[in-house]
């Protein structure tokens, strides 16, 4: 398991919801979240990368927005729901090869991490970004 604390700053985010998830490889891995993907990337101009927020509400409950980033809410397209997910402190995590699928590696590091009292989590916005179809990053936030 590796990791780095890393400060992400503040983002705003178009896309896509899936309401009341558990941030996991399952749902990361769902057949909903990768249909999800292709609609985003049919209408993409570009091949930028790819982001699955997962933004906690007062219930205890995540939502899944897959979504792009974008610099200002007027330039996401008219329909998708906006997120701001402000500055913050971040796990970062990179498949090591432990497992097969890049997306359980690196959510297997996650529990490792804060099994072993490594992290502590802070059960805000955590940020799965995709550059391509093996290269994934995942952000937990974290107490410092």
């Amino acid at each position: 398991m590796s990791y780095a604390i890393v400060v992400r700053n503040e983002a705003i985010y178009g896309g896509l919801v899936v309401p009341r998830v558990r941030p996991s490889f399952k749902v990361s891995n769902s057949d909903l979240i990768e249909f999800l993907k292709d609609r985003l990337r049919d209408r993409a101009a570009t091949s930028q990368p790819l982001f699955t927020v997962y933004v906690p509400d007062p219930a205890g409950n995540y939502n899944a927005l897959v979504c792009f980033e974008y610099r200002a809410p007027q330039a996401a397209p008219v329909g998708d729901l906006l997120v701001r997910v402000p500055k913050g402190v971040y796990a970062r995590f990179e498949p090591n090869g432990d497992y097969h699928d890049p997306v359980e590696d690196v959510w297997a590091q996650v529990d490792d991490a804060t099994a072993s009292a490594e992290i502590t989590r802070a059960y805000r916005e955590e940020i799965e970004i995709w550059r391509g179809p093996e290269s994934v990053e995942l952000f937990i936030s974290i107490l410092v």
